[in-house]
């Protein structure tokens, strides 16, 4: 019994304060500091899944823009308080990708729509919102064969759009299915940037961007841009639009208009003319006019 009572008083003795201290293990320890989150800065080159005009969580990884790489951030900014990140097509999302419309022209030496490029936009995830991020991220990627997806790439796109740089888009290669009878494809799939003395039979024309207004159905979309886009390519060849619609070899092509693009304010379509595949062209044909194809 004793050596019982004398082998539990020293295992209390055990628990007891240690000399010099007071018992109190809160007190006396720094405060963790807040939580922060900084987005990369304008400059830095990312690898990331992204695709054009579509949210995403996919995480974003720094490298060297020597390395391969899918995007660059190009400016950032942040979106007012609130009790979450905003959504995508809300109004703070859609001016903080106006800002970033900005930069982007700013960073490249001209409007992104007239290059083989598309943006990238990041608000903050829940989870950095949560930890007091309120910081969106501009970024700009190049353009593979379908204009809405990423093409690696090395060396920063810095000035690409400066005095018709190297970025500019100019000629394409269209691929695709149902070939008729005069050489048109009647489905596209790829929309591959190529230079104009290469084979092609397609050339860009110009950027045209639909009014305000909802989302409209896909016939009325197809009306809007074919119009509009029809115009720009009688301006690019120099001839009217009757004298357009008097020629059978040239067509009208376009891309854009998602249903996401016009969500974030963005309405822009790229306009093309498309010539046969059983026509190539190796140059451009702007200010062509009523002449033959080359």
């Amino acid at each position: 019994m004793t050596a019982a009572l004398l082998g539990l008083t020293a295992v209390l003795a055990g628990c007891g304060k240690p000399a010099g201290t007071d018992g109190n293990l809160a007190n006396g320890w720094p405060a963790l500091p807040a939580a922060s989150y900084a987005p990369p800065s304008t400059g830095t080159c990312l690898t990331a899944a992204v695709s054009a005009f579509e949210p995403s969580a996919a995480p974003l990884q720094a490298v060297d823009c020597a390395e391969p790489h899918t995007v660059e951030v190009v400016g950032t900014g942040a979106v007012p308080d609130a009790a979450a990140p905003p959504a995508w097509d809300s109004d703070p999302s859609r001016a903080a990708f106006a800002e970033c419309d900005k930069a982007a022209a700013a960073y490249l030496g001209g409007d992104w729509r007239t290059g083989r490029l598309f943006p990238v936009f990041r608000v903050p995830l829940p989870a950095v919102w949560q930890a007091g991020g309120r910081q969106f991220l501009c970024g700009i990627a190049e353009a593979a064969d379908d204009l809405f997806a990423p093409l690696q790439r090395t060396g920063t796109v810095k000035g690409g759009l400066a005095q018709a740089g190297p970025l500019a888009l100019t000629c394409v290669q269209l691929s695709g299915d149902n070939l008729d009878a005069k050489g048109f494809y009647g489905a596209v799939d790829a929309v591959k940037p190529v230079t104009c003395d290469a084979p092609h039979d397609t050339e860009f024309v110009g950027a045209w961007t639909a009014p305000a207004g909802e989302y409209p159905n896909q016939q009325r979309l197809k009306e809007l841009a074919s119009d509009a886009c029809y115009l720009k390519i009688a301006q690019f060849l120099g001839i009217s639009q009757t004298q357009l619609f008097q020629r059978a070899d040239i067509y009208t092509f376009w891309t854009g208009l998602t249903a996401t693009q016009w969500a974030i304010g963005d309405r822009t379509a790229h306009c093309f003319l498309n010539v046969s595949t059983q026509t190539p062209l190796r140059a451009s044909i702007r200010n062509l006019g009523t002449k033959k194809l080359p």
